[in-house]
């Protein structure tokens, strides 16, 4: 029988890293300089040893990288999941050596795997996801904002600033295509998904960026990753309405704008949704159920060799 692996916890912040490993507790740089010593850290041990640290926004992106590439593994954990694994501990204090102590508590209490390399190529194509949205953020702001104003010049001046975002949000949705269009297996990963009627091109990048997971997931871990999942929520002889929570937001949002146009254009989708609503459920609870079972489609698609037993 193998040994079971030994779990280091790294609590990252934008400058630092503290490590808990057993006894051993230390504070290192968040730079490339501060890896080098993590790992020097790690090839000093026996066995195997296993690093875990909270997913931090991108600042913990750049140490990952450096661990999986120096061959260590490696396990980014939900926030949440470590936070309430401190309040089960009894633990209610918060600070950088606390968490990293409950990191390394909680990987060897789980036992976690290691999480699969990070693909630097699907990371940038994240961060153009989000560059993008930033822009679309930016050109609402400014729309709102030009209702506002009565001065001509202004409003020619934000009329002038809106004319370079869309331009370069055209831009953005090129290069999009451009870099799906070099790799084969993206390229036919979004093809398949815009088979959907409903599902456009900026769907399926958000689906293929935001849910790698898709097509290798069954219903119900499909509908609660992108937190699509009715929760029951009784107690005793309570009864209360099933509510969804949790999961991926960006996902969701578009897989929103995906149901607005199959409700409308896909017809066994747009079916569902009448019965629904005939049935006097109310109209964003029957969106939801529209966008679970457009998800669970999409998955079914992406799954190898396995055909869909109804087409949407």
């Amino acid at each position: 029988m193998s040994n079971p692996s030994r779990y280091l916890g790294v609590d990252v912040a934008k400058n630092t890293l503290v490590v808990a490993f057993e006894r051993h507790r230390s504070q290192l740089p968040n730079t490339p300089a501060g890896f080098r010593q993590l790992i020097a850290l790690l090839k000093k041990q026996t066995g195997t040893v296993h690093v875990v640290c909270e997913a931090t926004g991108p600042y913990h992106l750049p140490m990952c990288l450096a661990l999986q590439a120096a061959g260590q593994a490696v396990t980014i954990c939900n926030p949440a999941r470590i936070r309430f694994f401190a309040l089960s501990e009894g633990v209610l204090a918060k600070n950088d050596p606390l968490d990293a102590n409950l990191i390394e508590r909680f990987g060897n209490a789980k036992q976690l795997p290691a999480d699969p390399p990070l693909c630097k190529e699907s990371m940038a194509l994240n961060e153009l996801i989000h560059h993008r949205h930033h822009l679309v953020e930016a050109v609402k702001m400014l729309r709102i904002h030009r209702q506002q104003i009565l001065d001509a010049t202004v409003r020619k001046e934000i009329d002038r600033s809106l004319n370079v975002l869309e331009k370069r949000l055209d831009d953005l949705v090129e290069k999009l295509r451009k870099k799906v269009e070099a790799n084969p297996d993206w390229k036919r990963k979004v093809e398949v998904l815009m088979t959907a009627k409903g599902v456009g091109f900026l769907t399926a990048i958000v689906l293929l960026v935001k849910m790698p997971e898709l097509g290798t997931l069954n219903r119900a871990q499909c509908a609660a990753l992108a937190g699509l999942a009715p929760y029951d929520h009784d107690s005793g002889d309570g009864k209360r309405i099933r509510c969804i929570k949790g999961g991926r937001g960006a996902v969701r949002t578009a897989l929103y704008m995906s149901a607005l146009t199959a409700i409308r254009h896909n017809p066994i989708l747009k079916a569902i949704y009448q019965r629904m609503v005939k049935a006097h459920k109310p109209s964003k609870v029957a969106l939801t159920a529209i966008m679970r079972r457009l998800l669970i489609y999409l998955n079914s698609l992406l799954k190898p060799k396995a055909a869909p037993t109804t087409t949407a």
